[in-house]
Order: C-alpha cells, then structure tokens, then sequence
C-alpha cells in the first residue's frame, strides 16, 4: 500500500506527533510505501528518513504558539500527489497541511482518509489564549472548538486516537466516523537498553556536574514540552511546598518550549533551590537520562496519551500524575504510580513525599512500570495500525 502522511508538526521539534510519525514510518516501511507531506523549518541538517521521500513546503510561524508552522502547499504538490498515487492519506493534523489532506482524499483523487486525533483541540485552544487562566475560559471556547472539531473529521473514513479517553470524548460530542483507540508505540531507543553504557554514565555526570546534583541526591523529572497546557506551577508550587522536608531531593525538568522562560522566571520568584531546567535533550539520549531519576512527574490535564509517561516507565521509573487526560490509561493508581485530582498542588505534592519517603514502594511501583511500558512494542502498535489502514479502505468503497 502506497500511504500519504500530512503532517503540520515535524522536526527539528520533538513532540508526540512528530515520534509517532517516524515509529509509523520505520515499522511499516517494510510492508508499505510512504511519503511525507510536512512544513520546511529552520535546521542546520535537514532531517531525512532513509529512502522515504519527505516533500517540505514553505511555512510562517503560528504566533499564538512558537514552534508550530503554518505552512502554505506550492502548485507543484499537485503534480507529485499525481505522480505518487497514494492508495491511502494518513493525517495527522487538523490545520494547513491536514486541510490539504483533505482535499487530496476528498475532492481531488477520492481516496482513503486515515485521521489520527493527537491534541485535544478543546483544552490546548484555552491555553493558547489564557496561558496560566485557561482554566476560566476554557468553557467560552469549548462549543466553538468542538463546531471546528466535528466539522474537519466529518470527512475521515476512520478517526483513531491514543487513548480511549479521548475516543470517548471525540464519540460523546458528536463526532461521526468510526472512533477508535490506538496508542502510540515508545520509540525503539527505550525498549532495546536498559544498562548504561560509558557514554550514558559520562552524560549523566556531566549533567549531575552542570546542576550541582549530589550523588546522593533523589531526582525527581520532568520530561516533556514546557508549555503552559503542561501546568508545570503546579509541579513548582508543590516542590516548593515539600522540599524544605526533603533537602536531598532535585527536581529536573527536561525539555524545551515556548514557555521556558517563564516557568524560568516562576522557579526564581518561588525561590525554588535543587531545581533546573536543561532545556532539549536528544531523544536518543533521554533513556540514560531517565534512568538518573528515582520518579518522574506530570502534572498536566491536557496529554492525548502522554508518551514520556510510558518512555519514564520504560526505565523503571514510577510515575506521579494526575487524574485527567488520557495518562489516566497508563497510570495505574497505587500499582505503577500514583494519581491526584488535576490542578490541586496539596494533593500532587503528597504523592511526591509518599515516594520520596517509602522506598519499598517505589521499587514495587517501578516493576509494575516496567511492565506497563513492554505493552507498547512495535508488534502490537503495527498490527493495529494496518488494521485501521483496511478498515479506512473498506469503509470507503463502501461510500461510493
């Protein structure tokens, strides 16, 4: 099968969408032809997948959110949709490109539409505009953001989404095509090693040299985007509160994004001490730089899935999070983590103290992680996905 991937997110940002894109791509590329449909941004190295052709178009940057493109296809992305005759469009973003997907699938060659629904549109729209008051308006938007939802799917043959919390979701509000749910795979680099090598160790010291982090020291990380849908004050106000009891505790918050500065500013003003932020880290890198962590922690509301949750997981680490989003398929309660309600900083920080006080059960909790994390290989992730390849197949010639 010869599959199109639209995308509006691509490298070099490192998000969900643009791992899930790749994982697709080179656990399928075996059994099926691809090629990439993705906004050209700045990059000393263009990124390149081995014999898979990946057509960039010209971009502008989306203000509201630095670090995504709005790109605008030339005339000649007609002459290559002409020369590669997909058999399916697989999209994965709902604006620029992901419209033209559309338009490929629907109007200009009748063929078969996979969607995959990565953000929920409904929570990051609040944040775009309210930043740390998302909260308060994001009833205001909600029925608008759900209008443009219901009617940019409505041409999908098959939606599937990465956790059955937002398959549930997507059903309730009226969304019309069949709905289905399909986790992400974890990227081979966290399945395949599990022991530090020599130049992890050199890494991990490197960093525990850079921030002042004692040998002794229980590292509690962050590992994501840091952006204000992530409510990372929540995580700062709760350390703030536990670590005068807890002083051989360092918070690491890994990754960078459009909000880096402020949440910066926000650890100064709380006067926050064992606390940094080491701003990107390579993927490739980031298991030995979980396996330094004795926890890890999220405190966002907002995830799709939360694939660094199950990356954290990977290496053992248990995870503290919160009880909204679709972490909550991933995070069991007192078995390989531990859940507080969303946006409460008592509740979050209590979690952290009971793993930074009972050791016996965070070792208890990082077995059951380990074994959360081996559900999400490649086998079952690729078994599903083509599955939804024919079923977008079948339901379409069902149509005409």
């Amino acid at each position: 099968m010869k599959i199109g991937i639209f995308t509006d997110s691509w490298v070099p940002n490192v998000n969900g969408v643009v791992i899930s894109i790749i994982n697709e791509v080179q656990s399928l590329r075996d059994k099926h032809e691809f090629a990439i449909f993705a906004p050209k941004l700045r990059q000393s190295i263009p990124f390149q997948i081995e014999g898979i052709p990946i057509y960039e178009f010209p971009s502008v940057p989306f203000p509201p959110y630095p670090g995504y493109n709005v790109a605008f296809p030339s005339l000649g992305l007609s002459k290559i949709l002409h020369k590669e005759k997909f058999d399916l469009i697989h999209c994965h973003s709902p604006f620029s490109l992901g419209y033209f997907a559309t338009l490929t699938a629907r109007k200009f060659y009748d063929i078969p539409l996979l969607n995959t629904y990565h953000t929920h549109l409904v929570e990051y729209s609040a944040h775009l505009v309210g930043g740390f008051y998302a909260d308060k308006i994001t009833a205001i938007l909600e029925e608008a953001v759900w209008l443009y939802i219901r009617w940019f799917y409505k041409y999908s043959d098959v939606i599937v989404t990465p956790s059955k919390t937002l398959q549930y979701d997507l059903r309730k509000h009226g969304v019309k095509p069949p709905v289905y749910s399909l986790p992400n795979m974890i990227s081979k680099v966290f399945l395949t090693n599990t022991k530090d090598t020599q130049d992890d160790i050199d890494l991990q010291d490197g960093i525990r040299k850079e921030y002042g982090i004692k040998p002794s020291a229980k590292i509690i990380i962050y590992c994501g985007r840091v952006s204000y849908e992530k409510k990372l004050e929540v995580l700062l106000e709760a350390y703030k509160s536990i670590h005068g009891s807890y002083s051989d505790s360092f918070l690491l918050i890994v990754g960078d994004g459009p909000h880096l500065k402020t949440y910066q500013n926000l650890a100064v003003e709380l006067k926050l001490k064992n606390c940094a932020f080491t701003g990107f880290i390579s993927h490739t890198k980031l298991p030995a730089v979980y396996r330094m962590a004795d926890f890890m922690v999220t405190p966002s509301d907002t995830e799709t899935q939360g694939l660094t949750v199950l990356e954290a997981m990977s290496q053992g680490l248990p995870v503290v999070g919160v009880s909204g989003g679709g972490v909550v398929d991933y995070i069991s309660h007192q078995q390989n983590g531990l859940l507080s309600p969303p946006g409460e900083v008592s509740g979050f920080a209590s979690s952290m103290k009971k793993l930074l006080e009972e050791p016996d059960t965070t070792k208890n909790y990082s077995y059951n992680a380990i074994k959360t994390a081996n559900k999400f290989s490649s086998k079952g992730y690729t078994s599903l996905l083509e599955k939804a390849f024919r079923l977008a197949r079948t339901l379409h010639a069902q149509k005409d």
